[in-house]
């Protein structure tokens, strides 16, 4: 103000003096300056505001102040539009930011992703685990079970009878008399038979032929590679590597079960081999036969490794599952002998009144039995007495005698059981271990011919049957409707 004051004052001055010296030209005069002209020196104080002045400064005050909306307040369609617009823009703005990430901070979003990527993945493996487990826990206890003889699966009541396109034949050139033996690989690849011409054949479940070994003549056992006499048993290990098969003469050939190929041939039997069976998931064979005599063999180490005795009579079957021991039927001394390996000692059961011919183990603690006079005993270990006997199980002959049994199987672990005779039906049973253990029949299934073997598949969908028209240990009868060739028969579920 004070500066003002003095500059207004010199201005005055000078244009005094130049008006003196007769100076009276309007240009020559110092003209005030645009911020002090019009003003007097009492003009600087500040001069009170107007009415409208202060109303205009009320308004801007209240302005400033903190806007507090009205929820109650209608809002118009034009208002909206320019809401959602600006949201709009907000938007767009925002994105702009994003779009001026900076590296620094690029890297951090990246190690946030990848870190919650790892943790995703941890989360995940932990849930497989967790079902691994359970896998593992469930299959471990169905070996233990399986390993206890206590596993149960009961499926016999889901069968229904089968139907005509149900039925496979299969024949080979190399097989023409009676089939005598059959045997199936775990993993149900492979079917292999042998047969009085000496043969072994080998097919896929479908029916197709794969290989076969030719039988030789008999009295050429030094020169010729493979059986010269009937051969009575075949047997397959659970890994599908070895085949052992068995003849008259009481030879006993291991064979490679893929290719065919002669591995071993033993001789130590004095009689016919009867019957041979691995121990499951093992390469330790029993070998069974009319020498009274049980044997067991190392394939792994292709060797011999200690008799088993205790029958009176020839052996006429031999059965092994999961536990080392192995079962057996005492043909006419009509007896059953389990041979216990890691404590050495015997087992004997007995219960029939004519010769057994047979043995099938359904379970490690229960069996079934067949004998001439056409019965049908269901066993457990805890019981010296069978404690089922069905009589006559297949019939009368014209001649009133009951229909000798001929072969059977068991599906292993179930209470399913097929039975086999001359009377030209292959027949199911139901085990029944609650309560009252019993044999109760299911329904037969028309197969002319002998029945002189029969296996079940490791999943019970198939039952393969070998049929002839002789019995394989003779000729004391001929059924000529029947033809010498493998029937694979497919079991349905209802």
């Amino acid at each position: 103000m004070y500066h003002n004051t003095l500059v207004t004052r010199v201005v005055l001055q000078v244009n005094k003096l130049l008006t003196l010296c007769g100076s009276n030209r309007p240009g020559h005069l110092l003209k005030m300056p645009f911020f002090l002209r019009g003003k007097r020196p009492g003009d600087n104080k500040r001069k009170k505001p107007l009415k409208k002045e202060r109303l205009s400064s009320v308004t801007a005050t209240a302005k400033k102040a903190k806007y507090t909306p009205d929820l109650d307040e209608e809002i118009t369609s034009d208002e909206d539009e320019q809401y959602i617009k600006g949201r709009q823009v907000q938007g767009e703005e925002k994105e702009d930011e994003e779009d001026e990430e900076t590296p620094q901070e690029k890297k951090v979003r990246l190690a946030r992703q990848y870190l919650k990527e790892l943790q995703d993945q941890k989360a995940q493996d932990e849930e497989d685990k967790v079902l691994d487990d359970e896998a593992i826990g469930i299959q471990l206890r169905e070996d233990l079970l399986k390993a206890s003889g206590k596993l149960r699966k009961t499926v016999a009541n889901l069968y229904i009878k089968p139907e005509l396109q149900d039925f496979c034949v299969l024949k080979s050139k190399q097989q023409k008399l009676p089939i005598t033996c059959v045997t199936v690989t775990s993993d149900e690849k492979y079917i292999f038979s042998g047969s009085k011409d000496c043969s072994i054949v080998k097919f896929t479940l479908d029916g197709k032929r794969v290989g076969s070994i030719p039988g030789g003549r008999k009295g050429t056992e030094k020169v010729h590679v493979g059986h010269t006499s009937h051969i009575f048993s075949l047997a397959v290990s659970s890994d599908g590597k070895f085949l052992a098969s068995g003849d008259k003469g009481g030879y006993i050939h291991i064979w490679n079960a893929e290719t065919l190929d002669h591995l071993k041939k033993f001789k130590k039997h004095r009689g016919a081999i009867s019957g041979l069976a691995f121990r499951l998931s093992t390469h330790t064979l029993f070998s069974a036969s009319h020498d009274r005599m049980v044997m067991v063999w190392n394939l792994d180490a292709m060797a011999f490794v200690e008799n088993l005795g205790g029958h009176q009579d020839a052996i006429t079957g031999i059965d092994a599952l999961v536990r080392e021991s192995c079962i057996t039927s005492g043909g006419r001394d009509q007896s059953v002998i389990v041979y216990v390996l890691v404590e050495d000692k015997q087992l004997r059961f007995s219960g029939h009144q004519a010769s057994i011919d047979g043995i099938k183990l359904v379970n490690d603690k229960t069996f079934v039995t067949f004998a001439q006079d056409g019965s049908l005993a269901l066993w457990t270990t805890l019981k010296k007495r069978p404690h089922s006997l069905v009589k006559a199980a297949h019939g009368y002959q014209i001649n009133g005698l009951p229909n000798w049994i001929t072969a059977v199987a068991a599906f292993v672990n179930s209470d399913l059981v097929a039975s086999g005779s001359m009377d030209g039906f292959v027949r199911l049973w139901r085990v029944e271990t609650e309560g009252h253990r019993t044999l109760k029949p299911l329904f037969a299934i028309p197969v002319p011919g002998v029945i002189n073997s029969m296996a079940f598949t490791a999943s019970g969908n198939h039952l393969v049957v070998g049929v002839g028209q002789e019995h394989k240990l003779g000729r004391w009868f001929k059924e000529k409707a029947g033809k010498n060739s493998i029937v694979v028969i497919h079991l349905k579920n209802a």
